[in-house]
């Protein structure tokens, strides 16, 4: 790439040739105010708010689409540049409702940001305001404000050339110009919540977040989408103690700046349901509370003792877990057979920009933690319901609600001399086990996922756990305790440093290093990407 070298604000700037002045300056931390550009979107150039003074250029230049040359001298806030934006905010906010106290984008709009930034005054129209449709259901996801919205067409480019669904179009003239959905259409594409995150107003909202809590009330801890393998770079963002909504995050590596609708509205589903707080113990009158002690006491003898095991691993749990748990099955019974949950589907052109066949988030890294056996799952779960096992030992799953075959699974696991159910939430595959051990789930939990492509990711804890559940690792660590196995170690980090000492794949790789993109698994051991 040709070196190109500019001046942004009396800064030399090192860049590269056919790179924009707004992309240098971002890439040197110059912020450039902008409404219609987005770096993963084409150039519309049509919101005016990124104008830049060049030296010898007579006119202002919109800096979203002036390409750098060397020797380029750009001024971000003369005086020239700060009165023409003045004059956009102000042309924008003329049909504005400013309604920022009923409005969801409050606390994250850049109309307000902007206008605290570079308007401030109030407005000089006395002239009625030009109306325009208001909680128009765009889709399952999507609700329009049109009396909010700038044109800039984010949205519409979006469908054009991300999804190329192309719901979404320009209607009218003038100050009627609106966004409309074409005849018939609904937005409700795979990916249709994105549009949402790439407003930069408050014109397009999440249906499923509406009103719900103020944004700056939001705790934000970055982590992996826990929906599929692709892994996903995501925002965990909470409100009293409860996760509020996914937003993503930018890894240009995984996701890029997007995240699919399945992924972003899982949460509900993962970490909903009657939390299980308390250790379970079934006895003549059903399942009973009982100490952590005896509850454990009792999976470690009873297991021992009935063989042959089948271990099944919810896809969801992290590697350290995955890596414990199979110690632990090992070291429980010579006989065993162990697997990661696995289910698979089809998907559709749209659906394969992001989400994965395959719905475990952490598939391939249980499966490289030693969480697997000759045949896969779907032959484990034949054998299990074919009788062929005496006990079994269930991790974060609700078999019966996810087979095709829950009679003859019902019936099998009926008939085992014994049956632990780990799980964080009362479901029908708990209702039958000897045991119940209350766990956590993704969004309490910290550790790593590797998603299908060998990126090891960190995943962190949003929520604190309830009060008598345990995180999956320490309710294996003191079983393997029980075992007699010496291991020293507890935490995420000391446990995945073990990881890299004994899994081949991960040798060289660093918890701490890890960080917030994550580190790419190679050949011959793991390095930094």
């Amino acid at each position: 790439m040709d070196p190109v070298k500019i001046t942004i604000d009396g800064k030399e700037v090192v860049t590269t040739k056919g790179k924009t002045v707004i992309q240098a300056a971002d890439d040197v931390g110059i912020p450039i105010p902008r409404y219609c550009y987005h770096p993963k979107l084409s150039i519309a150039g049509n919101c005016r708010m990124c104008m830049v003074e060049i030296e010898k250029m007579p006119k202002l230049q919109i800096a979203c689409n002036t390409q750098v040359a060397e020797g380029m001298s750009v001024v971000t806030q003369s005086p020239k540049v700060l009165a023409v934006r003045k004059a956009v905010l102000e042309f924008l906010l003329i049909n504005h409702p400013v309604d920022c106290p009923i409005c969801d984008q409050a606390g994250e709009c850049w109309l307000q940001d902007y206008y605290m930034q570079h308007d401030r005054q109030a407005s000089r129209f006395d002239v009625g305001k030009v109306h325009d449709r208001k909680r128009e259901i765009f889709g399952p996801n999507v609700v329009f404000d049109g009396e909010r919205c700038i044109k800039c067409t984010r949205c519409v480019r979006f469908c054009q050339e991300i999804t190329k669904t192309d719901e979404l179009t320009v209607i009218n003239r003038g100050d009627h110009s609106t966004i409309a959905l074409f005849d018939d259409a609904m937005l409700d594409n795979p990916l249709s919540a994105n549009v949402v995150d790439i407003c930069p107003v408050g014109a397009l909202t999440d249906r499923d977040f509406r009103f719900k809590v103020r944004v700056w009330y939001l705790d934000k801890t970055p982590s992996i989408c826990p929906g599929c393998s692709t892994g996903c770079n995501i925002s965990v963002e909470a409100y009293q103690n409860r996760i509020a909504r996914f937003k993503p995050r930018i890894n240009e590596a995984v996701n890029s700046h997007w995240i699919c609708d399945e992924g972003r509205y899982c949460f509900h589903d993962l970490a909903g349901g009657e939390r299980l707080t308390t250790p379970l113990i079934r006895q003549e009158g059903g399942l009973v509370p009982a100490t952590w002690d005896k509850a454990l006491q009792a999976v470690y003898s009873s297991l021992a003792s009935s063989q042959p095991l089948a271990g099944i691993l919810s896809g969801r749990n992290t590697n350290e877990e995955a890596f414990l748990f199979a110690k632990l099955v090992r070291r429980l019974a010579a006989d065993h057979a162990l697997e990661v949950f696995y289910q698979e589907r089809e998907l559709t052109e749209v659906q394969k920009i992001l989400m994965s066949p395959d719905r475990s988030p952490n598939f391939r890294g249980a499966r490289e933690m030693g969480v697997g056996s000759a045949g896969g799952f779907d032959a484990l779960m034949q054998k299990l319901i074919a009788g062929n096992f005496s006990s079994a030992y269930l991790v974060g799953e609700d078999l019966l609600a996810s087979t095709a075959e829950p009679d003859q699974l019902r019936a099998a696991l009926q008939k085992l001399s014994f049956l632990v159910v780990q799980d964080t939430r009362v479901t029908e595959t708990t209702k039958l086990a000897h045991v119940v051990l209350p766990a956590t789930h993704f969004g309490e939990k910290e550790g790593t996922y590797t998603n299908r492509k060998g990126r090891v990711q960190r995943l962190n804890a949003a929520l604190i756990a309830p009060e008598g559940a345990l995180q999956d690792s320490e309710i294996f660590a003191r079983l393997l305790d029980l075992a007699g196995e010496t291991h020293g170690y507890s935490t995420p980090a000391e446990i995945f440093a073990a990881v890299a000492r004994e899994i081949p794949a991960y040798a060289k790789l660093d918890y701490d290093l890890i960080g917030a993109q994550g580190i790419e698994l190679r050949s011959g051991g793991g390095g930094a990407s």
